[in-house]
């Protein structure tokens, strides 16, 4: 019989024609809602790392403030990240929101009290790098008692250096410890102050800080004379740097390239490549061993006296001694 067939053949038609009556069907089609940005509380349900991600892509400052309260509220771990903190920091000061930036080192304060003295020295330095130095200052007042020392006065140091604030260092330097006679200046200390002498071209402000450290027990490192090689170099005034190297032969330091390149830097000044080659040959046989300043140092000065094929010999020496150029190069 052919009726099991012809039935068959029926169903499969009226199937054909259900899909094709829903495929031309007037009814509007589904329209997915756009994906919605995602919140705070979203934010804070993701790893640290999506936290520091979230950070990165957020355009609202307003809402970045509100995330970075509410995920450093709610995480135990989110203090240790620094990566955090700088993220933030770095995207409001992109934005000029420098309200942001005190609004969410602010709710960071009330830890200060079961935190340690390096977290307290970190929000201390967020200000340096937002240029808001004298907010850094004004952090370490408030500070508890057990968080007020030479670390955080030594962070405040770092806010002004770092914000280019050379007078507010050197005030912050005198006023401090002054105030707050148990914080003692370190070798840190010192040479943060030095350097702002040196920067500033005062030298002989900077010789009496170096005799100021002596006088109160504090031996200056190799780092003081990196400083006063470079101030005296960089002033013009190349012939003193000799008093600067006898105080290093006298405390028994070993200098580094970076006291060398201080030297290169002032012989190529004065014209004399020569000389600075001969500086850079002996580095490299006898150490210490050069970096790429040493030889972009000679490299500038072979190319200001138009001694280009020795500049290039010079280029070549730095690859095969394993010293990778950068863009001064």
């Amino acid at each position: 019989m052919a009726y099991p067939a012809a039935a068959a053949a029926a169903a499969t038609a009226s199937s054909l024609s259900n899909g094709l009556s829903s495929i031309f069907s007037p009814s509007p089609p589904t329209v997915k809602p756009p994906k919605a940005e995602p919140d705070a509380d979203q934010i804070l349900r993701k790893p640290l790392r999506g936290v520091l991600k979230a950070f990165i892509r957020q355009r609202d400052p307003d809402k970045l403030v509100s995330m970075f309260v509410q995920a450093s509220s709610a995480s135990p771990r989110f203090g240790d990240r620094h990566d955090l903190y700088d993220a933030a920091v770095s995207r409001l000061t992109s934005f000029g929101r420098p309200d942001g930036i005190q609004a969410i080192i602010d709710a960071q304060k009330p830890f200060l009290e079961t935190s340690t003295a390096e977290f307290a020295a970190r929000l201390i330095c967020l200000y340096g790098r937002a240029s808001m130095p004298s907010q850094a200052a004004a952090t370490f007042h408030q500070l508890p008692a057990r968080h007020k020392s030479t670390r955080t006065f030594n962070a405040v140091l770092a806010a002004y250096a770092e914000a280019g604030d050379l007078d507010g260092l050197a005030v912050a330097f005198q006023d401090i410890p002054a105030t707050h006679p148990s914080i003692v200046p370190d070798v840190y200390s010192y040479n943060a102050l030095i350097r702002t002498f040196c920067q500033k071209y005062d030298l002989s402000a900077a010789l009496d800080a170096v005799h100021l450290m002596k006088k109160h027990g504090v031996s200056p490192d190799i780092i003081t004379f990196n400083s006063l090689l470079d101030g005296f170099h960089n002033s013009g005034r190349n012939e003193e740097t000799e008093a600067v190297w006898e105080m290093i032969k006298e405390r028994n330091l070993e200098p580094d390239a970076k006291c060398y390149n201080a030297k290169l830097r002032g012989l190529v000044a004065e014209g004399k490549i020569d000389d600075a080659a001969a500086v850079l040959e002996r580095l490299e046989k006898d150490g210490p061993k050069p970096n790429i300043v040493s030889y972009n140092e000679l490299i500038r000065g072979y190319c200001q006296a138009a001694r280009f094929q020795e500049a290039k010999k010079v280029y070549d020496n730095l690859m095969k001694n394993e010293c990778a150029p950068n863009k001064v190069t």
